[in-house]
Formats: C-alpha cells, structure tokens, sequence
C-alpha cells in the first residue's frame, strides 16, 4: 500500500476512479456525538490478485484465526446490542474503558511497530473485538 501525499488544493481523495484503477482512502474515526477522535494516514492501492477462496479456501492457522475473529465479532455485536439491564451495564463497561484508553493506552495493548507505543483504539467496535480476541489466544 502506497503511502499518499496530496498538493494543495487536494486534500483527500475517496475510491476508484476507474474500474479496476487504484482506490485512495482515508479513515475518519469519531466518538459517539461526531466529534473526529483521529485520522488515518492518505493511502492508495490497487487489488491485482484477488484470492479465489474456493480454489484456495483457509487451512491450518489461517482457519483458525478467522474462526476466532468470527467469535470475537459474534461477541462485539452481542455486546454493542444489549437486550438485558446487564448488558446494558457491561456495554457501559466498555464505554468506559475505551475512553480511558484514549488517553492512555492499555498496558496489555499491542505495540505499535512503527511508533514503538502501546496502539490505542479510535473505535469501539475495534477496541471491544481487539480485547476479546487477546482473550481467546
């Protein structure tokens, strides 16, 4: 993926511009009331080799992991949806520990490789799902 660096008066570019040209992106992550929490460095890339999933379906490991992913995503969603006052408590948890992570990451968080810090989360889909799947390894 290739890192984009855009002249004024461009600011950011948002997808394909021709079919099966380069995509250009640039993630905007908010808190619940819009605010904007961070962004993702511009990038662009271009899918060139498709995997054919049912030639070449996931085995071994890489099975694994998806089915683990699958697991913490099912548990994500449970929990962004309660049902039940105790839900709604453990959601509330949740909230709360992610906005404290924001200003000062978690201890067992992942290290960053290019900053050498602890990685802090600017959503709370990605932050719930990241800390069940440290859970189920």
């Amino acid at each position: 993926m290739a890192k984009t660096i855009f002249e004024k008066p461009v600011r950011e570019l948002h997808g394909a511009f021709t079919k099966g040209g380069f995509i250009s992106r640039r993630k905007t992550y908010r808190d619940s009331k819009g605010r904007i929490l961070g962004m993702s460095e511009p990038e662009t890339y271009k899918i060139e080799n498709p995997r054919d999933w049912k030639k070449n379906p996931a085995t071994g490991k890489e099975l694994e992991h998806q089915l683990r992913f699958k697991q913490a995503s099912a548990e994500t969603f449970r929990i962004l949806h309660p049902s039940t006052p105790e839900e709604l408590a453990t959601l509330q948890m949740w909230q709360s520990r992610f906005e404290a992570q924001l200003n000062k990451p978690e201890p067992d968080a992942p290290v960053n490789p290019k900053t050498g810090k602890r990685k802090q989360y600017f959503r709370l889909d990605a932050f719930i799902r990241t800390c069940i799947l440290r859970q189920l390894q």
